[in-house]
Formats: structure tokens, C-alpha cells, sequence
């Protein structure tokens, strides 16, 4: 088999493996379920998979590339809200399920150790990451220098998991999204004891940001 139809085919894999976990979780998700997406024997799914686990820790990986992909794609000039509020559009869905898959990996890390060893490599990619970028958003001007970046992007990681729990337990995803927009503003600076501070250069959202504060 040519690697690159075997990589192919992996990915399908993945795909379908993830839309069936996506609707019934990972614990009720069988092979048999996937290869039934797939159209295919369970056989042929054990060319590519040994078993379920293996799947899903292939299944982690996809996700935690689709993440880079898009926070490599953010561009160090950007506003620091304008390019977080970006991240939050493309990863936070307002389907709960995607967040209850999510969780249920993350629980899967206490008893899985290969499962335990890659959500370890992924959050330190996630921190790691806007670490360096906020450090280069400060060196520009974006982002007021006595911040720490280290403290910073633990911040945001945290609350940007903790709005996934928010979706997932019935709370409206305009809410949140607008909470997490708030938030923002506060984090970097851009709202300062209870007004607007000047813009660094100009935004897109330069009107957003210029709503008055709530009492």
C-alpha cells in the first residue's frame, strides 16, 4: 500500500470515528459503528487501528493539529482580542456534544497513559505557543509589557476551557461569546479601571471595544 493512500485513509478513519463519538461518546462509540459510517467491514478498520484507544489518541492528535493550524495562521500584528475572539469563532461550537467528547478525553487521561502522555504534550503546546506570541504582541505595543506572558496565556487557556463547560452545562453561546469578548478586553489591557484605554493601532473591532462599560 502507497503510504500516502494509507495516510488517506487514516484520516477518513479519524473523521468518521470522530463524527460517531461526536454523537454518541467515546465509551458508547464501537468500531462496528465506524466502519458502518464508513461503509466498510470492522476488518479493515484493524488494518489502520489495533483498537478504539488507538483511534482515539489519533483522534486527539488531528484536533490538536486543526488548533495549531489555526493559531499558527494568527498573525503577531493583530490585535490580541481581535485574533482571540478568531480562535473562539473557529474551535468554540455551540453543539455540546463536540465539548462532552472533549471532557471525556480529558477524563480518559487517569487511566490511559498513552491518552495521559499526549493531552500532556497538546496543553504544553498550548501554552507554550501564545506564551511566545503575547511576548512578540508586547515587544510591538499590542499588549501592556507588565504583564506576564507565561501568566497571561495560562489565562486564557483556563478560561477558554472553562467557556466549554459553560456551552456544555445550557448556558446560550451569544452569552458566552460575549462574556469571553468582555474578558478580553480585560486581560489585554485594553479596558482599564472602568474605561477605554487607547488603541495601539487601528482595528477592525475598534467600534466593539468602544461599547461603554457595563455598571
Amino acid at each position: 500500500m502507497l503510504p500516502e493512500y494509507r495516510e488517506e485513509a487514516k484520516k477518513r478513519i479519524v473523521e468518521a470515528g470522530l463524527e460517531v463519538m461526536y454523537e454518541k461518546g467515546y465509551c458508547n462509540t464501537t468500531m462496528e459503528d465506524i466502519a458502518r459510517r464508513l461503509d466498510v467491514s470492522k476488518p479493515a478498520l484493524y488494518r489502520y487501528f489495533k483498537n478504539k484507544d488507538e483511534l482515539i489518541i489519533e483522534s486527539a492528535n488531528y484536533l490538536q493539529a486543526q488548533y495549531r493550524d489555526i493559531k499558527t495562521g494568527c498573525n503577531s500584528d493583530i490585535c490580541p482580542v481581535d485574533a482571540w475572539i478568531g480562535i473562539f469563532d473557529q474551535i468554540m461550537s455551540p453543539d455540546i456534544k463536540i465539548h462532552a467528547l472533549y471532557f471525556e478525553i480529558l477524563g480518559m487521561t487517569v487511566h490511559k497513559p498513552e491518552v495521559q502522555k499526549r493531552s500532556i504534550e497538546g496543553m504544553k503546546h498550548s501554552l507554550d505557543q501564545p506564551t511566545h506570541e503575547i511576548e512578540e504582541q508586547q515587544q510591538k505595543g499590542l499588549i501592556p509589557s507588565e504583564t506576564d506572558p507565561r501568566t497571561l496565556a495560562i489565562a486564557l487557556v483556563s478560561l477558554f476551557n472553562g467557556m466549554r463547560v459553560l456551552i456544555l452545562l445550557g448556558v446560550d453561546w451569544k452569552e458566552v461569546r460575549s462574556r469571553w469578548i468582555e474578558t478580553l478586553q480585560h486581560l489585554f489591557g485594553i479596558i482599564n479601571k472602568g474605561k477605554q484605554a487607547e488603541c495601539p493601532r487601528d482595528c477592525k473591532r475598534f467600534e466593539a471595544c468602544n461599547i461603554e462599560p457595563k455598571a
